[in-house]
């Protein structure tokens, strides 16, 4: 063929380039010049790579059938044109045997596929050259040309033809992906600044963001509790995948994959993480530039959003908070029905408080201050998912909470369901942040008035805990039972009582290192019957006779029944009470 008939050629496809940004219609002149100058050649392909599937596929071809050609997925370093993409050079496969070797790694999909596309021809060429796209040192294609004729035989001249259009080839995807890209970005900026002026939500922020990468999304706060998703496909992805994506996030990383996923924090201006995206893929999650440009974008909307949310929400907990204390000063004639409303307050339900106390901390301001609100959203966060109507006021490093109970449940088992709900709570707090807190938990009441009694009893069980060192952090009215009758007194008075009571005895145990307390003790506990206080204190039953008869002549007593009895019982209570608490 004449060197002039193939100038023609590479100026018609070079004209081609400059006319049109259609790059279907660039790519169709390219390879038809292709296959006019190049001689002997049967079939021109065109390949372009796919980094999101970091495949090969089939974008143009002569020659050939394109309905099982655009099918065929090629891995790089797979049959001749994948080597030659991984190479990033021209290759020349001039004989039968170089071609079969080529391609002796095409997996038997491809080959099934690549065979119904040739139709007539045999499935090895007899000479093959192939030319690589090559884009700034990255190869993103390759122009592939096969022969089988007998008599053809490629060589380095047609390979350098070849590289000439594969380069034109390349300039036209560039252009084409540069016009696209520039348009994506238009897109991206505009309707993501659509959807931030509007204001119609989170959801709605989701949903374009999916649409804009492609990619299904799911919105997570920051305990990970799923806030919009995408579609409904997303919304069982971030149900199933919630355990994973916190596992991944807990590494710590800014940008953390998966195969199937990708996880990207949503931060504030003062890097406090607010919430995570998570983005889910098909087969595996590529994010280009412009993909990580439109999550930066929508990352802005979704920590407005999420501080739009938290904002409303305090801003209605400090109102209903607000309200809580006017009915605990004892102000409830002076709330407005609407305001009654809003507690949810009807002689229909039962209520009870819970006081939580949190002692001095010895921390910076700023510390304890980033701390405390971390204590009020895993609170609020936790106290939402009892199933309760609570209404929480929060001062300082006091929590009133008032809790309206709408079942019929018995009070045992409602106590018992929050000492479960402290004791988890504890555990939650202590893998996220260093705080110590005393629970008290006031009686249940039917009648709206009783609501400060059962505030001040929880504010007793607190300020007990706290002052009495308890290893519990705990503890409800009720269970203190008699010893709810000493609060109300000056210690001085109750270590009176003990020793004008039983100090003769507890001083006789201490000289002679006796137990004789414990036996009185054991004594009354078995109803006075001294068989079975033998049995409990495992001795003779001469022995205890022996330890009462000690005993009343210790304390002066002439018998120990009726009144004596009854001041004794208290009197060890009162001791158990001072000495260690409940």
């Amino acid at each position: 063929m004449n060197t002039e008939k193939q100038l023609i050629s590479l100026i018609h496809a070079a004209q081609v380039l400059t006319s049109t940004l259609d790059l279907d219609k660039v790519l169709d002149q390219l390879i038809h010049e292709t296959l006019n100058v190049i001689e002997g050649a049967d079939a021109v392909l065109l390949f372009v790579y796919n980094p999101k599937k970091n495949k090969l596929l089939a974008n143009k071809g002569i020659g050939v059938n394109l309905d099982y050609l655009q099918d065929i997925m090629l891995s790089p370093n797979e049959g001749m044109t994948g080597k030659t993409f991984t190479s990033k050079k021209g290759q020349i496969f001039s004989h039968l045997k170089e071609t079969e070797a080529g391609m002796g790694n095409i997996q038997n999909k491809n080959q099934d596929l690549f065979k119904k596309a040739i139709g007539k021809f045999p499935y090895h060429p007899i000479s093959t050259i192939c030319a690589p796209l090559l884009s700034k040192k990255d190869c993103i294609g390759v122009l592939t040309i096969d022969s089988f004729s007998e008599n053809v035989h490629f060589t380095e001249r047609d390979l350098l033809l070849l590289e000439t259009f594969a380069a034109q080839a390349s300039i036209a995807i560039e252009n084409a992906k540069f016009f696209a890209d520039t348009e994506r970005s238009k897109k991206i900026h505009a309707e993501l600044a659509t959807a931030s002026i509007s204001q119609k939500g989170l959801t709605e922020a989701t949903i374009t963001l999916s649409q804009l990468i492609r990619h299904e999304i799911c919105v997570y706060n920051e305990f990970f509790d799923l806030l919009a998703f995408s579609s409904s496909i997303a919304e069982n992805l971030g149900e199933q995948k919630k355990k994973e994506v916190e596992e991944l996030f807990s590494k710590g990383q800014k940008e953390l994959e998966s195969n199937l996923m990708q996880i990207i924090p949503i931060k504030t201006d003062g890097d406090i993480v607010l919430g995570i995206v998570a983005i889910f893929g098909e087969e595996s999650v590529h994010l280009d530039t412009l993909d990580l440009l439109a999550i930066d974008l929508a990352n802005n909307i979704f920590a407005r959003e999420i501080l739009g949310r938290e904002r409303l929400l305090s801003e209605f907990y400090k109102y209903e908070g607000y309200l809580l204390e006017q009915l605990l000063a004892k102000k409830q004639h002076e709330l407005t029905e609407q305001q009654r409303t809003i507690l949810g307050l009807s002689k229909k339900y039962r209520y009870f408080c819970i006081s939580i106390q949190i002692p001095h901390q010895l921390l910076p301001f700023e510390e304890l201050h980033k701390r405390k609100q971390h204590f009020n959203k895993l609170l609020f966060r936790e106290l939402k998912n009892l199933g309760f109507k609570i209404i929480v006021s929060e001062k300082n490093l006091e929590y009133n909470i008032l809790v309206i109970i709408h079942d019929k449940g018995t009070e045992d088992k409602i106590t018992k369901t929050f000492y479960d709900f402290f004791y988890h709570f504890k555990e939650i707090v202590g893998k996220v942040i260093s705080f110590d807190y005393y629970v008290g938990i006031g009686r249940v009441f039917q009648d709206i008035p009783d609501i400060t009694n059962s505030h001040r009893e929880a504010k007793i069980c607190a300020e007990y805990i706290q002052n009495k060192k308890q290893e519990t952090s705990v503890l409800s009215y009720k269970s203190l039972g008699i010893y709810r009758l000493f609060l109300k007194h000056e210690q001085e008075e109750l270590f009176e009582f003990v020793e004008s009571t039983i100090g003769a005895l507890l001083l006789y145990d201490k000289e002679h290192r006796t137990e004789l307390l414990q036996t009185l003790t054991t004594y009354l506990e078995s109803k006075q019957n001294m068989a079975l206080t033998a049995r409990n204190s495992f001795v003779h039953l001469n022995t205890i006779k022996y330890r009462l008869q000690t005993i009343k002549e210790i304390l002066g007593a002439n018998s120990l029944e009726g009144k004596v009895i009854f001041e004794l019982q208290l009197a060890i209570y009162l001791h158990q009470y001072l000495q260690k608490g409940i």
